[in-house]
C-alpha cells in the first residue's frame, strides 16, 4: 500500500506540474489560447491578438533554452538539456503558429480567380522539349507551361525543372507529354473557390502550382508561389488602401463645349476684345 500510494502521488505532482507548464500564457500552450482570448476581446483584433501570443511562446521557448543551457554550464546535471529541447519545440511551433496567422490574415476572403494570372502560356503535349525551349522559355520569363489539347481542355503540367532534367541530345525527341505532370497529380482549383483551400493542395509534383479550370475542364489560369508571394507582400496596402475606385476628379465629366452656343460665343468675343484693348 504505502508504495501504491507513493506512485500516486508522484503521478499526481507530475500532473499539476505539467498544468501549470501549461497555463503559461505562451502559445501553443494552452495558456496561448487564453491570452489571445483575453487580448482579442480587449483589443478586438483577432490577428494582433494571436500574433502577440506567438511571440509570448518564442520568448518563453528562449528563456528555457538559455536556463537548460545554464544548468548545463554551471555543473548541475545534463538535464538543463531536456529544457532546452522543450524551449527548442516551443519556439519552433510559435513561429509556425505566427507565419500561419499572418498568412491566413492576408488571404482571409480572397478567391482563387483574385490570384490567379489569367493567359497563361499554354502549349501542346505533342511539342517537343527543344520546341518549347526555343518558342518560349528563351523568349519569355516563365518556369510553368500548362500542356493543352487542341480542344483547350488541361492535360498536364511542365516547369522549369522537369525541362532542365531532360538530356540536351534528347531535347529534340522527347515530348512535352512524356516529362509533364500528369493532370490528376497536379492541384486543380475553380475560379470561385477560397484561396486558402487551395493552398494545403499545392505540393507533389507541380513544385508548388496549381491550375485553374473552367467547370468543361478548360484552363483559365494558373496560381503559382509568386502570385502568393504578392497577395501576401501587399496585404497590407488592400487592407489600409481607402481608394478602391476613382473618386473625386478621377470621375468628373471634363466641360463639353458646344459650338452653337450662342452665349459661349459671345463670351469668347468679350475675352478678345478685352484681351486686345489690353494689349
Amino acid at each position: 500500500m504505502p508504495l501504491l500510494a507513493g506512485i500516486f502521488w508522484y503521478l499526481a505532482g507530475v500532473n499539476v506540474l505539467l498544468a501549470i507548464f501549461n497555463l503559461v500564457p505562451a502559445a501553443p500552450l494552452d495558456g496561448g489560447r487564453v491570452l489571445r482570448a483575453a487580448l482579442w476581446a480587449r483589443w478586438g483584433d483577432r490577428t494582433r491578438a494571436a500574433v502577440v501570443a506567438a511571440r509570448a511562446g518564442r520568448v518563453f521557448g528562449y528563456a528555457l533554452i538559455a536556463l537548460g543551457f545554464l544548468q548545463v554550464v554551471t555543473g548541475l546535471g545534463f538535464q538543463g538539456l531536456w529544457l532546452a529541447l522543450i524551449g527548442l519545440f516551443l519556439v519552433n511551433a510559435a513561429t509556425a503558429e505566427e507565419q500561419q496567422t499572418q498568412l491566413g490574415s492576408a488571404l482571409y476572403g480572397l478567391r482563387v480567380g483574385d490570384v490567379m494570372s489569367g493567359r497563361p502560356v499554354t502549349a501542346h503535349p505533342e511539342e517537343t522539349v527543344a520546341g518549347l525551349i526555343d518558342r518560349v522559355v528563351m523568349r519569355h520569363r516563365l518556369s510553368t507551361y500548362p500542356l493543352v489539347d487542341r480542344l483547350g481542355v488541361f492535360t498536364g503540367l511542365v516547369t522549369l525543372n522537369r525541362i532542365r532534367r531532360v538530356p540536351p541530345e534528347a531535347r529534340a525527341t522527347t515530348r512535352l507529354g512524356d516529362i509533364a505532370c500528369p493532370p490528376h497529380e497536379v492541384p486543380q482549383a475553380r475560379p470561385d473557390e477560397p484561396l486558402t483551400d487551395l493552398l494545403g493542395r499545392m505540393d507533389g509534383c507541380a513544385d508548388g502550382r496549381a491550375v485553374v479550370l473552367d467547370p468543361d475542364g478548360h484552363l483559365v489560369g494558373l496560381i503559382t508561389p509568386s502570385d502568393i508571394s504578392r497577395v501576401v507582400a501587399t496585404a497590407g496596402l488592400r487592407a489600409t488602401d481607402p481608394y478602391l475606385g476613382p473618386r473625386g476628379a478621377d470621375v468628373a465629366v471634363p466641360h463639353q463645349r458646344r459650338e452653337d452656343d450662342p452665349r459661349q460665343r459671345r463670351d469668347d468675343d468679350a475675352r478678345v476684345r478685352h484681351h486686345h484693348d489690353a494689349t
